[in-house]
């Protein structure tokens, strides 16, 4: 069998590269021969980071969307306008009104077309395109010609090149008229989709298409685990991964003040624990977030004395098994990315969860620990203590919950695997 997978991945969101080692390994679990081809934002990471070949997912760069072609030091394959506009050509444009917008369409145009075509040759003979899972079905990054164009465009690929279409366990996110018609278009292309939770399909808003369709959890519920905890440390230890949310320098929807209601709460809270005695685990999950996770630590180092300081800890890792085996020497997790979350799950620990987006919310629901849950802008750092202490003393109960739920959910992404590439080896 030849597999093509698509994600809009490739700039250290492990999250997003759980979803791909979930994926590559139900496949090789089931069939050790298969050809399996990515298609990404940054094809040489995904490459160095999941052993397959990969090419660009779009041949256009637009803003929040950008893809990358070969090593960081070969430069980007398809960069900005104005990057790949020469000094003389940028001076013409200038001189002659309306001649940027005209040229930089035309440019656009033949781009799309030239990759379009090469996409389409790179498919040929394959069996399934699969769009991996996560939060795809989304315009928050790109707008509506970033993931709900590209999306349509590689059904109608699929379908030209006779291969079934598959989405897996997608997300519905922020989506405005114009996404939500290109979504749909798109997801008329497969011949499967499940949705990762019941809101998300939902929130395509079209019934008569998506009610058939499947609840299938996150693909990530399936990632392989391989590591394992190192020695127990005395008393609580506990994870806490700050996210660069509304941060004016990366996030699409810049608000300084929520980005540093978020930081101060964090920063409290560490503070908190590390006066009590607790040990505490600065994480992060995406590339954006470390910035957001340094100024966590400097801000509570300021507060506290050399002891306490001694209590936080910030480990170094680039991978998602890196990250694993740090979920895997906490008790709990606090965090507010989706994967953060999740991915504390899977390694069998309970969560507090500072929601930044619906998604989340509805991880804690259905795992039923929304007590456990705030959102983001409202969250209170004397309630999160108070609830943490709740669940140091229930830990036992709630790591049993999550490890029986998270066992489900594996087995449920496992079938569906089942479904499409025969039965586990």
């Amino acid at each position: 069998m030849r597999v093509a997978f698509l994600s809009p991945t490739g700039y250290g969101n492990l999250g997003d590269a759980a979803i791909i080692d979930s994926l590559i390994h139900g496949i090789r679990r089931r069939l050790p021969d298969a050809e399996i081809v990515g298609f990404t934002l940054n094809p040489h990471d995904t490459t160095a980071r999941h052993g397959v070949p990969a090419f660009t997912l779009t041949g256009v760069s637009i803003d929040r969307y950008h893809v990358t072609e070969g090593p960081p030091s070969a430069g980007d394959g398809a960069a900005d306008d104005d990057e790949a506009e020469p000094t003389a050509m940028r001076r013409l444009l200038a001189k002659v009104p309306g001649l940027r917008p005209t040229f930089r369409a035309a440019r656009v145009t033949v781009a799309e077309t030239r990759h379009r075509r090469r996409s389409a040759e790179r498919i040929r003979g394959f069996d399934r395109v699969v769009v991996a899972g996560g939060g795809q079905l989304d315009d928050l990054w790109g707008g509506p010609l970033g993931q709900p164009y590209t999306l349509l465009r590689w059904g109608q690929l699929a379908r030209h090149a006779g291969a079934s279409y598959l989405m897996l366990s997608v997300g519905t996110g922020s989506l405005s008229p114009l996404s939500a018609r290109l979504v749909r278009r798109a997801l008329s292309f497969a011949d499967y989709r499940s949705f990762r939770d019941e809101r998300s399909r939902e929130l395509v808003g079209d019934p008569s298409l998506t009610r058939d369709d499947l609840v299938v959890p996150d693909l990530a519920y399936a990632y392989p685990l391989r590591s394992s905890a190192g020695p127990k440390v005395a008393g609580l230890t506990v994870g806490i991964s700050p996210m660069a949310y509304a941060d004016p320098r990366v996030w699409p929807k810049k608000d300084q003040n929520r980005y540093r209601h978020h930081v101060d709460t964090l920063v409290a809270l560490v503070v908190r624990l590390a006066r009590d005695g607790k040990q505490v685990v600065l994480f992060t999950s995406d590339g954006p977030d470390r910035r957001s996770l340094a100024e966590v630590h400097a801000a509570a180092d300021a507060q506290l004395s050399a002891a306490e300081r001694a209590r936080i800890t910030v480990p170094s890792y680039d991978s998602v098994a890196g990250l694993m085996q740090v979920l895997a020497g906490v008790d709990v997790v606090a965090a507010a990315r989706l994967h953060g979350v999740l991915l504390g799950h899977v390694a069998g620990k309970p969560a507090l969860a500072i929601s930044h987006e619906r998604k989340v919310r509805t991880l804690m629901e259905d795992m039923k620990h929304e007590r456990f849950c705030f959102d983001i802008d409202e969250f209170d750092p004397e309630v999160g203590w108070q609830r943490l202490q709740e669940i140091e003393a229930r830990r036992d109960e709630l790591t049993a919950a999550v490890g029986a739920a998270t066992a489900g959910y594996r087995g449920r992404v496992d079938a569906q695997y089942d479904r499409f590439f025969g039965a586990a080896r």
